[in-house]
């Protein structure tokens, strides 16, 4: 039973260690928004989501915050970001996950992605509108323009290109996971 725990907590730490690695493969698709980067390091958390459930997906994507806020420094010593980046996670992560467990088709694995895409859009405008955004104006004592524009211009389009690419590359890997994921009794992959 303690050999189940520690490989557990172990996974879910690669996991997190995996992700935060990831994070420093990004790159901008918005020239005028180049601080909003696209990276690959929901992958591994929403692996960690299959194999460790929420919890251990959770506690992966935290990992990988952590271990990032820790080794930039933030913006100026404020998590800001990295809370930022967190929040985008799970709001991708989590209905993917919770609609992949039950996913039978090609539709509903791609309906599952859409929908992390759709969800990912909407948290992140809003918290952007009313909080990270103002949040950044106000303890890094700048001004970025109206945030209706930063956040129609920049935010919403960058969420939904960000969910589009993850979900293309999820579609593509998804073949050489599906019998490592089957062999570890995901759900959707012993289809």
């Amino acid at each position: 039973m303690q050999q189940n725990k520690t490989k557990r907590l172990v996974g879910i730490s690669l996991f997190g260690a995996l992700a935060f690695v990831l994070m420093f493969i990004a790159f901008p698709v918005i020239p005028a928004f180049s601080y909003l980067k696209i990276d690959f390091s929901d992958l591994p958390i929403l692996l960690s989501f299959f194999l460790y459930g929420p919890a251990g997906g959770i506690i992966s994507a935290v990992i990988r915050s952590v271990l990032h806020y820790v080794q930039t420094g933030g913006d100026m010593g404020y998590p800001i970001g990295d809370f930022a980046s967190l929040l985008a996670t799970l709001s991708y992560t989590l209905p993917v996950y919770n609609l992949l467990k039950k996913a039978k088709t090609k539709t509903a694995v791609i309906m599952a992605l859409l929908t992390g895409t759709l969800v990912l859009t909407v948290v992140l405008s809003v918290a952007n509108w009313f909080i990270i955004t103002p949040l950044y104006m106000h303890l890094l004592n700048f001004e970025m323009g109206p945030i209706k524009e930063l956040v129609l211009a920049g935010v919403l389009p960058f969420n939904i290109i960000k969910g589009l690419v993850v979900s293309a590359v999820i579609l593509l890997m998804m073949p050489k996971l599906k019998p490592w994921l089957a062999h570890n009794k995901v759900p959707f992959a012993q289809q």
